[in-house]
């Protein structure tokens, strides 16, 4: 039996599932006598398919002979990780408001930084990154018909609750006297929808890029265009935003990899090193060094223009997808934008509180804060009287982190983040703006901090992008 072919499947397949929400609840939260989702304890679908991978990632890797001697040579960046991560959030552990809602929080942390270990070293990708972009074009093909139908379906084996526009706590836009249904895929809330389709369309753009075959990239085409209808009836504003900002991000690095002498081309430097042959030089180069150096700079030229050619055919098929959805549904979306309609003002002022909130908590508790994930806890010992749905997380990753693991652990997260950026940097410069996507989207949601999937959604990137291989 192959199990690193085994392996290989499980991790593509989980992957492409990432977004479902398929799970059983062994412990159901309450506050007030409702239900809580943050101190509600469960198991994922994922998660044990997370958890076979890293029994098989086990055998394979850490059973074998040599691999004590191979793993002080590859793993620098993997301890540091850890040691941060359990210094910081073990002791912020300890004094949390509620030890067990951050012990399970925690636990959840460690199974994605798990993920990465096992994505930072597998050497070959690119599957990967497709299985992972396959899912989004499932997710955005699911919002166009339920933003159609106006209606979510609900499934247990799914993971998917039943949303109509006309139930009190569904979100929607309100023109008029109607109430329009926003898509929610097979998330919780159109916002995580919005963010994950955002984090994948900025993916798929890099991927067209990177990858030579014609009969791929036609299909990485039409996936874009589902990917992105489907952040469109998101309707979220934030991933709107984190989704542009990451595509105007990657035109810049393509601008300027057009004009340096080291472009990395379609393919990267490799690729470059490959088709002009520097590491075996061509007969007659060294009697002709400056027209040799003219013609990689002009070769280099060349590959930066194409790319930018690529990326302008993209982003002409992107809008026109927004044009088509803006002019059939044009009154929808002129309401989301008016800030004075009332459920986008109610939107603002309560995203206002909650930003005071947060830093109140800050202020009381700056160096290890309330707990990890134990913000709406907290919420709950100053409000005791409010309803359960009233305590959310606060709209921001950063102010999250900060009240709930304080100075100390968001110093920590800093580095951590820090020393795999900078592998991004060094390796794979292209799929920074994906980075972008995630870092801009946290500014307006707390989905990326306060929820499994958008956790783990966090470290899978980092994993596939940070290197092809960790050595």
């Amino acid at each position: 039996m192959n199990w690193k072919k085994i392996s290989n499947l499980l991790l593509s397949l989980l992957l492409f599932l990432l977004p479902w929400q398929t799970r059983y609840i062994w412990q159901s939260g309450e506050l007030n006598k409702g239900y809580w989702e943050y101190g509600t304890f469960s198991i994922y679908g994922t998660e044990i398919l997370l958890w076979i991978i890293l029994i098989i990632f086990f055998v394979n890797h850490f059973l074998r002979k040599d691999f004590l001697a191979n793993f002080k040579e590859k793993s620098n960046i993997l301890r540091s990780v850890f040691i941060l991560f359990l210094l910081t959030f073990g002791l912020a552990m300890v004094f949390s408001k509620n030890f067990w809602v951050s012990y399970y929080f925690v636990f959840k942390f460690l199974e994605a930084i798990a993920l990465l270990s096992v994505l930072l070293w597998e050497e070959e990708k690119t599957k990967y990154k497709i299985a992972l972009w396959l899912g989004g074009v499932g997710q955005g093909i699911l919002a166009i018909v339920q933003f159609l139908t106006q209606y979510v379906w609900g499934n247990k084996w799914l993971g998917m609750a039943q949303q109509k526009g006309e139930n009190l706590g569904t979100s929607v836009i309100e023109f008029a006297d109607q109430r329009w249904l926003r898509a929610y895929g097979s998330f919780g809330s159109p916002n995580s929808l919005g963010i994950y389709l955002a984090v994948l369309f900025v993916l798929g753009l890099v991927l067209y890029l990177k990858i030579e075959s014609a009969r791929t990239r036609i299909l990485i085409s039409i996936g874009q265009l589902f990917i992105l209808s489907g952040l469109v009836l998101s309707f979220s504003r934030g991933a709107w935003l984190a989704g542009g900002l990451g595509a105007l991000s990657l035109l810049v690095i393509l601008i300027k990899d057009c004009h340096s002498p080291l472009g990395r081309g379609r393919g990267g430097l490799e690729t470059i090193h490959q088709q002009l042959s520097i590491s075996q030089p061509t007969p007659g180069l060294e009697a002709f060094p400056a027209q040799a150096g003219n013609s990689k700079q002009q070769t280099t030229t060349s590959l930066g223009r194409t790319n930018i050619k690529d990326f302008a055919k993209q982003i002409f098929f992107a809008l026109a997808v927004i044009i088509f959805w803006l002019v059939i549904f044009y009154p929808v979306f002129t309401a989301r934008f008016n800030l004075s309609n009332r459920l986008e003002a109610k939107s603002i002022t309560e995203r206002k509180s909650q930003y005071i909130e947060a830093l109140s908590f800050i202020q009381s508790k700056p160096a290890l804060g309330v707990g990890p994930g134990a913000y709406t806890y907290a919420l709950y010992k100053k409000y005791p009287t409010l309803e359960s749905w009233q305590f959310q997380p606060v709209h921001n990753i950063y102010l999250l982190a900060l009240a709930e693991v304080g100075l100390a652990g968001t110093i920590a997260l800093f580095f951590i983040f820090k020393k795999l950026f900078l592998l991004v940097l060094k390796n794979n410069y292209i799929y920074v703006p994906v980075l972008v996507v995630l870092a801009a989207a946290g500014i307006f949601d707390h989905w990326l901090w306060s929820m499994y999937t958008g956790v783990l959604l966090w470290w899978v990137i980092f994993g596939l992008i940070s290197k092809e291989k960790l050595n």
